[in-house]
């Protein structure tokens, strides 16, 4: 299994805001990032207007896409994900599912950036908008409709489902299955002890379903041999990435190697 951190743009390239997160990616010895796109991340700044950098996808002109790729395959640091993280302030504005018209218009772009920069999946949520079954339905088709014309999964975040109103896991489930599109899936994300439900018994009930792996900062309170028997019986073998602050990366992928060790 590859391992990988979510990231933010920094300042100071303008024509490639993700150099230098990737050249410290590649130093710490992670194979990928995921590419958080967010009007939060990752400045600290007087203003909330200033500095913010790109976060979201429209942002991005084709040359800095293609200069983003580059670095990319250079370093041998892969982009396999990206997350649509300003759903969150989106939703803040538009608190009813039949508001996102404007928010699928830009999820489907966050599909584009994914495609453009070589990535394989995207972590889609509406935040904490409310509405109807079909309404969310809709939306999800919306995007995955996207997903499929580029060839990129979409991972609904299994623990902000809940958010929506709707149900938790088993609900996000359902919708899944409902969709029926191999491009639709969970994106998993454990939220124990916060949660009901250890990792190894949510990656059972998500199985095939699952898209991705989100992982917070490694803790003597999950059971990590259960854990990799789970990925392995429902056939994850892809990135476990990391959703940690900067300053824990280097203590995070060596945990993680112990981990994989069982040790």
């Amino acid at each position: 299994m590859k391992v990988s951190i979510r990231v933010g743009f920094r300042p100071g390239n303008p024509a490639n805001p993700l150099e230098a997160a990737l050249q410290d990616c590649k130093e710490l010895g992670y194979d990928g990032v995921e590419l958080m796109l967010s009007p939060n991340y990752p400045y600290e700044v007087t203003l909330p207007w200033a500095q913010r950098g790109h976060w979201s996808a429209e942002s991005l002109a084709e040359a800095q896409r293609a200069a983003i790729r580059a670095s990319s395959e250079r370093l041998g640091v892969a982009i396999p994900t990206v997350s649509s993280d300003w759903a969150w302030q989106y939703a803040l504005f538009n608190p009813r599912l039949d508001q996102w018209d404007r928010g699928v218009e830009l999820l489907r772009a966050d599909v584009d950036l994914c495609a453009d920069l070589g990535g394989q999946a995207m972590l889609m949520h509406v935040g904490e908008s409310k509405g109807s079954w079909a309404e969310i339905r809709s939306i999800v088709e919306r995007v995955v409709a996207r997903g499929q014309e580029r060839r990129v999964k979409i991972g609904f975040e299994a623990g902000i489902f809940a958010r929506t109103g709707l149900g938790g896991l088993p609900e996000l489930i359902r919708l899944v299955d409902e969709v029926a599109s191999p491009w639709f899936g969970v994106y998993e994300h454990c939220y124990w002890p916060r949660g009901t439900q250890q990792p190894h018994e949510e990656i059972a009930l998500v199985g095939k379903r699952m898209v991705a792996l989100h992982s917070s900062y490694p803790s003597v309170q999950v059971d990590y041999a259960r854990m990799r028997q789970a990925l392995a019986e429902v056939g994850y073998d892809w990135y476990w990435c990391f959703e940690v602050p900067w300053d824990q990366a280097r203590g995070a992928i060596a945990d993680y190697r112990h981990i994989m060790r069982g040790s």
